[in-house]
């Protein structure tokens, strides 16, 4: 097994992260006892009245982690329906870990993060780029950064105490 270096990473004052909102910062609590009761129709339909994201509790491990950080170099990717749901998110980060506004970046498609990372990677022209970090739950995204760029990827689980 290779030995990992991640730790390295979240030592580096120039490190830049990218977080996912669901299953990371937020939990996917949605169900009565599943993760998600929801289809994409009625999920878009609920939002427009509810914000599920006002009442969420945040991930307490990762506020304190970021606590630490400079927050310019700390940015959120999330998959998601439709504005009213970014609004909601962006509200959701601001208030829980003090990410700024303009940071937060709504996708469609799981596989649009990493080109949201290399939109981020143009401001940085001169950092390497193990120092862009996917911090997400989702093992398939973490797969796709992985084979397709020479970014980092951190599996939630890495913050677990």
């Amino acid at each position: 097994m290779v030995e990992s270096k991640i730790k390295e990473l979240w030592e580096s004052d120039q490190t830049i992260y990218f977080f996912d909102v669901d299953g990371v910062l937020a939990p996917l609590e949605l169900g009565e006892y599943n993760h998600y009761y929801y289809d994409d129709e009625k999920w878009n339909e609920m939002l427009q009245t509810t914000d599920f994201y006002d009442q969420m509790r945040p991930n307490k491990t990762i506020q304190r982690f970021l606590k630490t950080k400079d927050m310019s170099k700390v940015y959120v990717v999330t998959k998601g329906c439709n504005d009213v749901e970014l609004q909601q998110k962006i509200h959701f980060c601001s208030k829980n870990y003090g990410i700024l506004n303009n940071h937060v970046f709504l996708v469609h498609h799981d596989d649009e993060k990493l080109d949201v990372m290399k939109k981020i990677q143009k401001k940085y022209p001169d950092l390497e780029s193990k120092y862009f970090v996917m911090i997400d739950d989702t093992v398939r995204v973490l797969n796709h950064v992985m084979e397709n760029s020479n970014f980092s990827t951190v599996h939630i689980s890495s913050f677990f105490e």
